[in-house]
Parts: C-alpha cells; sequence; structure tokens
C-alpha cells in the first residue's frame, strides 16, 4: 500500500463511521427490550448471525470477482481467512463433525473414528499455516498504515477489533467464571448480543475497506496503464 493522505476518500471514513454507530444503534436496541427477546436475536440461525455469515461470503466473492486474477495470486491467504470465517459463521465446523473441528476433546474422545481426526488434524494444521501466512504478511504492514491513518488499514483494523471483542466476550460467564466472578443471566444476555452485533459489523467493514482498496490502488494502476501507453 502506498501513503495516501489520512482518511481519504473521506466517503469511506463516513462509511466506516456509520457502520460503527450503526451497530452501537443496533446494541442500544437490543438492551432496552425483554431478555427473552433479545436473548432470541442473539442464538445461532438468527438474522444476526446469518447476515454476518453472508457477508464474509459476499466479501469473498466481491474479492474474487472485482479483484480478479492479481487480488486472487498476490491476496489468496486474505480470500481463504474470508471464506473460512464465512463457513464458521454457517457452523461448519460443528455440522459435519462429531463433536466440533476446533474442540480437543475431538482428539481423545473414542467416539470420533480415526478417519475424522485424521481429516480434523489436517484442517486444524491449515489454519494455523493460514493464521501464521496472514500475520507474517499483514500485520506489520497493516498496523503502520493503520497509523498513518489509512482507511483500507483502518477498516481492516475496525475488523479484527470487534472480532477480538466479540471473541472476548463469548462464553464470558464460563471465563469469569473460573476467576470467582459469578455474571447474572441478566448480563450474560447483554454480553452475548454485543458479541453478535459486533460479529455482524466485522464482515461489513472488510467489504468498506475492498471498495476503498479498489479505488485507490486500482485507479492508480488503471492511471499509471494509461500513462505508460500514451508515452509509448
Amino acid at each position: 500500500m502506498k501513503t495516501v493522505p489520512a482518511f481519504r476518500p473521506l466517503r469511506f471514513f463516513w462509511l466506516q463511521s456509520l457502520l460503527l454507530l450503526g451497530l452501537l444503534a443496533i446494541i442500544a436496541y437490543y438492551l432496552q427490550l425483554d431478555d427473552s427477546q433479545t436473548q432470541a436475536a442473539a442464538q445461532e440461525g438468527s438474522l444476526i448471525d446469518r447476515t454476518s455469515a453472508l457477508g464474509y461470503l459476499i466479501c469473498a466473492g466481491l474479492m474474487l470477482v472485482l479483484g480478479g486474477r492479481d487480488l486472487l495470486k498476490h491476496h489468496y491467504p486474505l480470500m481463504i481467512g474470508v471464506t473460512l470465517l464465512g463457513l464458521r459463521e454457517l457452523d461448519f465446523d460443528k455440522r459435519y463433525s462429531t463433536l466440533g473441528l476446533f474442540k480437543s476433546a475431538t482428539f481423545r474422545s473414542p467416539d470420533v473414528s480415526l478417519l475424522e481426526k485424521g481429516i480434523t488434524l489436517v484442517v486444524v494444521l491449515l489454519v494455523v499455516w493460514l493464521a501464521i501466512a496472514l500475520i507474517v504478511k499483514y500485520l506489520r504492514p497493516l498496523l503502520t498504515r493503520a497509523v498513518q491513518f489509512n482507511m483500507v488499514a483502518i477498516s481492516i483494523c475496525c475488523a479484527g477489533g470487534l472480532l477480538v471483542v466479540a471473541r472476548t466476550l463469548d462464553g464470558i460467564a464460563r471465563k469469569l467464571g473460573e476467576f470467582g466472578v459469578n455474571v447474572t443471566a441478566h448480563t450474560e444476555v447483554h454480553t452475548t448480543i454485543i458479541e453478535e452485533v459486533f460479529e455482524l459489523g466485522a464482515p461489513y467493514s472488510l467489504i468498506i475497506a475492498l471498495f476503498c482498496y479498489l479505488q485507490i490502488y486500482r485507479r492508480d494502476a488503471f492511471k499509471g496503464a494509461v500513462k505508460q501507453n500514451a508515452e509509448a
């Protein structure tokens, strides 16, 4: 990524800001409802959950269609990662395995066949490889550009931040219970809806980052190609 003026293009700054404000508005709406209604909205298979999965799959599709061969060649780990996040939101890791692909009990349980354990191990190793590849290739330049207020980097960091907070809130009652902290059922319902809404925002932040990337860098590449042709 080349250096661009802070928060430019401004339309993407405002889009990202509106998205974050929209997430807070959704949370505020559900927090004032009855716990039963809020819990129903936060459960797996709900509209929020499905919309999150749809966002990831739309993002992966846009990367493939709009990014083309160049994006596929140079940034395929991102496309794989986004697709896997969408499949995870659809519970593919649980739906097609006995105990869950990422549960350590899978390797200990006698109820899981050796074939399934082998497939699970391969999948886990591939996910670990993907995580390492993403960190090595993107983390440092991403943080550098985010400090420079590059909007592509900021939107990606927003997506990552939303996911980190959501993962922290996931099962917060159980996590705090290990330290002797009791969380009421009412509070747990609220933390769950916040978790789900934050997860909802992550794929759409990535879509904003994608369109911002295409406008800044593909536009400049196109201009450069036109200039070279004119000079030739």
